[in-house]
């Protein structure tokens, strides 16, 4: 599942999955855009927090899940 998805199912504003993930609301922005790419840690922690809906291969290797 696209990050973008989990947070419209979940009903979850991006500053709070942010503040959840200890980074800026900005950050989180750059990465549900695509223009930025986090880094593994960031991944592993996404993918814990969205208790695996999300993965971190999603995360890392976007081409791979169209």
């Amino acid at each position: 599942m696209k990050l973008a998805e989990y947070l419209f199912r979940m009903k979850m504003t991006k500053k709070d999955f942010a503040e959840k993930l200890g980074i800026s609301r900005g950050h989180l922005q750059h990465i549900l855009s695509g223009t930025k790419n986090p880094s593994v840690k960031l991944a592993k922690k996404i993918e814990e927090e969205t208790r695996g809906k999300v993965s971190k291969a999603e995360l890392l290797f976007p081409e791979d899940f169209p």
